[in-house]
Parts: structure tokens; C-alpha cells; sequence
């Protein structure tokens, strides 16, 4: 009985967990302006859209940024959240060109 119920529970936390991060999807954007007075680095994914995020410490113009997004439930990009960013790359030059 004792290890139904370690298997059951182990069943809802795997539940729990995948239905958390149901909402959280991988993106890759480029720099395109740091903004030191004001703490403040945007960037523009592959499609176009403009993120920014707090803490400009060594990012650079033309850095690459690999981010966990939240879209936040809806289809619309609009309202998407980053929930992580990590230097992944420098200098993407002709990336997006």
C-alpha cells in the first residue's frame, strides 16, 4: 500500500510540474540597444518582436539572448513575459539581415 501511494503521489507532482511550465517556451533574440541611464536592455527576436529586461551589466549591441518566455496563458505575443535571459552568443552581425 505504501508504495501505490509514493507511485500516486509521484504521478500528481509530474502533473503538477508539466502543467506549471505548460505556458513557458525557449526564445532567441538579438540586442539591439542598451540603455545604461536607465538599467534597461531591449532585444528583437528572429520575428521581430522587441523585449526588454532589467540589468545591463556586460551586454553589448549585436549580443545574443536565450530566454524562458511565460506567454501568459493567451496566443497573443503581445503580453509575453521573459522569465529568464542568458547570454548565449556575441556579436550576431548579420543575423537578422
Amino acid at each position: 500500500m505504501k508504495n501505490l501511494t509514493t507511485i500516486a503521489l509521484i504521478l500528481i507532482l509530474t502533473t503538477i510540474t508539466l502543467t506549471a511550465c505548460a505556458d513557458l517556451y525557449p526564445e532567441t533574440a538579438k540586442v539591439v540597444e542598451v540603455n545604461y541611464d536607465e538599467d534597461l536592455v531591449t532585444v528583437e527576436t528572429f520575428n521581430g518582436f522587441l523585449f526588454a529586461f532589467e540589468g545591463c551589466e556586460d551586454w553589448q549591441e549585436g549580443d545574443c539572448a536565450s530566454m524562458i518566455m511565460d506567454d501568459n496563458g493567451t496566443e497573443k505575443v503581445f503580453d509575453d513575459e521573459i522569465v529568464m535571459v542568458q547570454y548565449s552568443a556575441w556579436d550576431l552581425v548579420n543575423w537578422m539581415e
